[in-house]
C-alpha cells in the first residue's frame, strides 16, 4: 500500500472497517448477504475488499447448501467471521489470505458508482 496517497490509504482503511461492520451486520442476521451487497463501498480498489466482495457474493450464493450441511455453513460462517474481524480493524487480511486468492482477485470486479456516463460504457460492454 505504500504507493498510495494518504488520502487513499485513508479512505482504504475506512472502507475495509465498514465492509468488517458490514460482514457482522450479516452474521448477526440483521441484513441478508445479498442486501449487504447494495451496501458494499464502491469505488475503493483494493485487494483485501476484492477478496471480501467475493466471499460474501459466495455466502449469498451458497445459503441453500448451508441449510443442508452443518459443517460446511459452520466452516463458510468461521471464513465470514474472520474477515469481519480483520477488516473491521481497518486492517489489510494476512499474507496467506492473499495469496490464495491472488488469481481470483485480479478478476474481481468491485461495484462502482455510475453516473450517466458510466451507465451507457456499461450497456456498451452488455451489448459487445
Amino acid at each position: 500500500m505504500s504507493t498510495f496517497t494518504n488520502n487513499q490509504k485513508i479512505l482504504i482503511t475506512k472502507a475495509r472497517e465498514a465492509t468488517g461492520k458490514l460482514f457482522y451486520s450479516v452474521i448477526s442476521g440483521a441484513i441478508t448477504p445479498f442486501e449487504a451487497t447494495k451496501y458494499f463501498p464502491k469505488n475503493v480498489d483494493d485487494v483485501s475488499l476484492k477478496i471480501a466482495w467475493h466471499a460474501l457474493l459466495h455466502f449469498d450464493a451458497d445459503e441453500e447448501i448451508r441449510a443442508k450441511d452443518f459443517e460446511y455453513a459452520q466452516e463458510q460462517l468461521k471464513y465470514i467471521e474472520l474477515l469481519a474481524k480483520i477488516l473491521s480493524q481497518g486492517k489489510e487480511l494476512p499474507a496467506n489470505m492473499l495469496d490464495v486468492y491472488e488469481n481470483l482477485s485480479s478478476g474481481t470486479v468491485l461495484p462502482k458508482t455510475y453516473n450517466w456516463w458510466g451507465k451507457l460504457t456499461a450497456l456498451f460492454r452488455f451489448i459487445d
